[in-house]
């Protein structure tokens, strides 16, 4: 099997992998993932994956962007933000431009939208993966620097 130049890190996925256990379709999975910039969680077993992609996207300090089924037959969808993999934070107009792109994909949501994370539920499953396209697109955008100032004037008094 030749490698795919196109793959991110994909070289040093063997040394990343290690010990993990993961099979052929799960490293194919993750190398999808990488390609991509999200993790699709809608096959089985994903606690392992997404830990494993988290940890992938912490080392390269970009957003943790991945999404799921609502429940295991549902027609509908959920897609997760998590900035804690980077020492960015949302700014108020990203956390605006990603509750508008929630309100558009998703049939009567309800966005979750924070400084460090985001959730967006019940998005048809056909129009998950765009959404996830997209939010991973204006969390880059639209972010800026986490300075941590309340947790130094606390530590300070």
């Amino acid at each position: 099997m030749t490698p795919n130049p196109f793959i991110l890190c994909h070289f040093d996925s063997a040394a990343f992998h290690s010990g993990t256990g993961f099979g052929n379709r799960e490293l194919r999975r993750l190398d999808r993932a990488r390609e991509k910039g999200y993790f699709d969680a809608r096959g089985r077993a994903n606690q392992k994956l997404k830990e494993s992609f988290g940890l992938w996207c912490w080392r390269l300090k970009i957003p943790l962007v991945w999404f799921e089924r609502q429940s295991p037959r549902s027609k509908f969808g959920r897609v997760h933000l998590e900035l804690f993999t980077t020492s960015n934070r949302l700014t108020a107009g990203g956390q605006e431009v990603i509750r508008s792109l929630c309100a558009a994909f998703a049939v009567n949501g309800h966005p979750m939208v924070s400084a460090h994370n985001a959730d967006c539920d019940r998005v048809p499953l056909r129009r998950v993966e765009d959404l996830a396209k997209a939010i991973l697109r204006s969390a880059l955008r639209n972010h800026e620097r986490d300075t941590h100032d309340g947790l130094r004037r606390a530590a300070s008094a």
